[in-house]
């Protein structure tokens, strides 16, 4: 059970550590807060890693103006290895070294999963770009760096590159998926996400083992490696869930909205299949269109103690969340956090709100250093632009349109640092300042989701 005592706030300004300085890990005999945990690590994995640059001290005349401390000069291979793998490996370290292979050339050297990949990199134009086929042009390294990563965090142990595909094997056979119960914390072997659920999390092949989710099932190919008898090829049979025991799913006679817009954004979560128990549906759920905030002087608010600024979400609808915790710990967390937004990929909202209902009790334990980081940001304009937009067809009109989500949610002050958003030199939002954009933290028990923000659009002209 959930600990119902507040958070204990008697502590002297003296004694707090410093603004936004890393604080000593929660320890791990403290109670998990539940859901908002689940919701967090899955986050957690899901994160892109920072791009970590290994800085050489050493004045190097030879090293070229287009280059800074991430450049170490003619090192050989097994050098830059040592480097990158000095401590342990770390997922986005890098550098930049002369190609020994082939001279004139550049080399970027990055860490991810345990493994030092390599890259030959050239600079032409001011742009930077890597030695492969419909190979992108990047304005700095930190973007090429990031751009890398986030493959890498799509494509599991593949090598370096993005597989190709290949003929079917002589010796392959289609896999046999069943449903499947596992007693144990799984993974998918295709997306790297994890199973959810209490029973039947994902599916398991019949012949080789593989788990996987339901919706990865039609991306593996036919591979497996071991030949089933005809009769253990059959369909398996589907439950029948009578109409009454089903979920009920976000719609407008639940929500009752109060312009067309919010009907828009409601009509959108009906689309992700979201079901309204995730949500308090008798809350005060606003409007922030531009015809229900005619009457808003300044597009900032404050909370938290000390007091932080984040932006009022002109253009989105807000859908406020289930409580997590008891009525008296929400009202001082309510006022003494601070609040912060967090972009979701619209098609990972509901997996991520079914972890409320999991049973994983488990507190946020492991090497602090390890976990990638989360992060939040006060500027709704930063999190629009990091939000996915995803096209649909609305199911009123059948226009087509795009949608995004990006999670409200509360963080304890003092359990992260602030950052600027990595590779971007413009300004962004002209209310908050650029190294300040965004807040960061490994603690999954300091972030308490509060609200689900959603945001629609015409597509017709989009490039989705």
């Amino acid at each position: 059970m959930m600990s119902s005592k507040p958070p204990n706030r008697k502590q002297s300004y003296e004694e707090r550590a410093s603004p936004y300085a890393e604080i000593t890990r929660i320890s791990s005999d403290q109670e998990s807060r539940g859901w908002q945990n689940d919701m967090l690590q899955a986050l957690q994995r899901n994160a892109t890693p920072e791009p970590i640059r290994l800085a050489c001290m050493t004045n190097l005349p030879s090293r070229p103006s287009f280059f800074q401390e991430e450049f170490h000069g003619r090192i050989p291979r097994e050098k830059a290895e040592e480097l990158l793998s000095a401590n342990g490996p770390v997922n986005g370290r890098y550098l930049v070294r002369e190609s020994n292979s082939s001279p004139g050339d550049y080399s970027l050297s990055l860490s991810y999963d345990g493994r030092i990949l390599h890259y030959r990199l050239k600079y032409e134009n001011e742009r930077y770009f890597t030695d492969e086929k419909e190979s992108k042009y990047y304005t700095s390294i930190t973007d090429l760096v990031v751009d890398v990563l986030s493959m890498y965090r799509l494509v599991h142990n593949v090598g370096g590159r993005v597989p190709k595909e290949e003929k079917k094997k002589p010796n392959s056979f289609p896999h046999l998926f069943k449903p499947h119960s596992y007693k144990h914390f799984k993974w998918c072997a295709f997306c790297g996400g994890f199973l959810w659920g209490l029973r039947d999390q994902g599916m398991k092949c019949e012949g080789c083992g593989l788990d996987v989710h339901g919706r990865c099932m039609k991306h593996v190919g036919e591979e497996c490696t071991k030949k089933l008898p005809v009769k253990e090829k059959k369909e398996p049979r589907r439950k029948f869930v009578p109409i009454s025991s089903r979920t009920k799913s976000v719609s407008n006679e639940i929500f009752k909205p109060t312009c067309e817009y919010q009907e828009s954004c409601i009509r959108f979560l009906t689309h992700l299949n979201i079901p309204s128990q995730y949500f308090t549906v008798d809350a005060l759920n606003p409007c922030y269109c531009e015809e229900c905030c005619v009457d808003v002087d300044t597009p900032l608010c404050k909370t938290g103690d000390p007091p932080q600024m984040y932006s009022l979400p002109t253009g989105w609808c807000r859908f406020q969340l289930a409580p997590v915790c008891s009525e008296a710990e929400s009202d001082i967390i309510s006022s003494t956090w601070n609040l912060a937004f967090l972009s979701l990929d619209p098609e990972e909202v509901t997996e991520i709100l079914r972890s409320k209902f999991t049973e994983n009790r488990s507190n946020d334990s492991g090497q602090e250093g390890s976990k990638p980081l989360i992060k939040l940001t006060p500027s709704i304009i930063c999190a629009d632009l990091d939000a996915r937009k995803l096209r649909y067809a609305d199911s009123d009109s059948g226009e087509s349109k795009a949608g995004q989500v990006v999670l409200q949610a509360y963080i304890e002050p003092y359990s992260y640092q602030m950052m600027r958003r990595p590779g971007s030199t413009e300004e962004i939002d002209p209310y908050f300042k650029m190294d300040s954009i965004y807040w960061v933290t490994r603690q999954a028990l300091s972030i308490i989701p509060f609200a689900v923000l959603v945001k629609t659009m015409d597509a017709t002209y989009l490039k989705l």
